[in-house]
């Protein structure tokens, strides 16, 4: 069976829930730059947290870069944090270069586009963002904690700084492939052995991914964050957290967590037990009010 065609365009459904998130992007021609990657590539959902220059939608360096995806260019969000720019997205992944201490799992930027493309067709609802940080110091270990996984371009360990749009471009290049091998697959176009995607899910690796996320209604990653910060307000009322010395508790926390991909069930779950553990009931509480 022949491959699928690499020129056809891409489910709408799909790209409309694929979002690509600049965060704090100091240049407004890397910002057009990543809108015409984004436009070839099929995609048209674009971000920026924080950016240094507030006119970067009409920046002339922004409008010339983007050549003729100024319709993307235009239809690009800006947002004023990051916070704000991810709250409404359910699967995360950061593209960083460097494995950070108990933060989320890194894998290949062909794996990651796998995965995000099998989280997107797994439900009707679910956003995918791919998140990048600033040209000269990318993201905190703070920052790259806010993913479900670390994505890595790989490349010469002397010298594995790529420019901004160009790693937008790989990330929705390697997305491009994965949505149109898993339509090609669906239609029969093509056999697994015959996939545009090379690079198999990690299995069996120290951090396996599942192929299937859990069942239910994700959890978006404003509700995630008020959850951990709840589970921080909990843990320091009852002792747990010493806020003297607070060691790696939370961030290895936050890495448990981002790995459930929890659902919005599982959040309300959580967070009525850290309501409990702040106001613990006695035993027997409500017979005494009776005088039993």
């Amino acid at each position: 069976m022949a491959q699928p065609h690499l020129h056809q365009p891409l489910n709408r459904d799909l790209t409309a829930r694929a979002i690509f998130l600049l965060h704090a992007p100091s240049h407004p021609g890397n910002i057009g730059a990543a809108a015409r990657a984004l436009a070839v590539m099929g995609f048209e959902r674009l971000r920026c947290a924080a950016a240094r220059h507030p006119d970067w939608k009409v920046h002339p360096d922004a409008i010339a870069r983007a050549s003729q995806a100024l319709e993307v260019l235009g239809g690009a969000t800006s947002h004023a944090s990051l916070d704000h720019a991810l709250a409404d997205g359910h699967f995360v992944i950061a593209a960083s270069a460097e494995i950070r201490d108990f933060g989320p799992d890194m894998v290949s930027v062909s794996e990651a586009a796998q995965i995000a493309v099998q989280r997107l067709r797994s439900q009707a609802c679910l956003r995918v963002i791919w998140l990048f940080g600033s040209e000269r110091h990318g993201l905190s270990r703070q920052q790259a904690a806010r993913a479900h996984l670390l994505a890595c371009i790989p490349g010469q360990p002397e010298y594995h700084s790529l420019n901004l749009a160009q790693a937008v471009l790989l990330a929705a290049w390697e997305t491009r492939k994965a949505m149109l091998e898993s339509e090609a697959l669906d239609a029969g176009r093509c056999a697994p052995g015959e996939s545009l995607a090379v690079v198999p899910l990690n299995t069996s690796g120290p951090h396996p991914w599942r192929a299937s996320p859990p069942h239910g209604e994700p959890a978006d990653a404003q509700s995630v964050e008020a959850m951990i910060q709840h589970l921080e307000a909990a843990a320091l009322r009852v002792g747990f957290l010493d806020p003297e010395h607070p060691r790696m508790l939370l961030p290895r926390l936050r890495r448990m967590l981002m790995r459930c991909e929890l659902r919005k069930e599982e959040v309300d779950l959580l967070r009525g037990l850290f309501s409990a553990i702040e106001r613990p009931r006695r035993r027997g509480a409500s017979n005494e009010s009776r005088g039993d």
